[in-house]
């Protein structure tokens, strides 16, 4: 009789280790993925999700999201480096959004673009979000105006604006 209780223990063993390894495979497919359309003047740019620098925090009807992207494309690279996008994702929609883009000048320096709701207009509007258990998936536009900044965007001159717009739709795991 043991030994046919010690055989039932190893069979419920074996598929609570089943049910554990294909956890842990699902979790471990959990990818960040996504793109970000900017649009300046009259060029479109594609730019992929960089997942080692994006994320949320929060719960289901508060979350703070960082996007951030990067040009993969060489002629892209050498005109801006990065674009980040920040907002307050309610269970109504995004406030509080933060662009900014880094560009590239003709003698190879580095410009800092920045908007915000008050510093530019900017404004984010989700046109869709779910969040499957800790992958969040946002899409929706953005449009506003950019300035430039030395202080990283604790002041905006808008003297000299650039207009913005784009989309985006991401997929984002929490801080890690």
């Amino acid at each position: 009789m043991a030994v046919l209780s010690g055989l039932g223990f190893a069979r419920a063993l074996q598929k609570l280790c089943l049910g554990a390894s294909l956890l842990a495979a699902t979790v471990a497919t959990a990818t960040e993925s996504g793109y970000v359309t900017l649009t300046l003047g009259n060029e479109q740019f594609e730019l992929p999700l960089n997942a080692a620098h994006s994320d949320w925090t929060g719960s289901p009807g508060f979350a703070k999201v960082s996007i951030l992207s990067r040009p993969t494309e060489v002629a892209t690279w050498e005109r801006f480096q990065s674009l980040r996008l920040a907002f307050d994702l309610l269970r109504t929609g995004a406030t509080t959004p933060e662009l900014s883009l880094l560009r590239r000048r003709d003698d190879a320096g580095f410009e800092r673009w920045y908007g915000r709701s008050e510093s530019g207009g900017l404004t984010v509007v989700i046109t869709e979000r779910s969040l499957n258990d800790t992958e969040l998936t946002v899409s929706g536009s953005f449009t506003g105006t950019l300035g430039r900044s030395d202080n990283f965007g604790q002041t905006i001159d808008l003297s000299e604006p650039m207009p913005v717009s784009g989309r985006f739709e991401v997929t984002l795991l929490p801080i890690r």
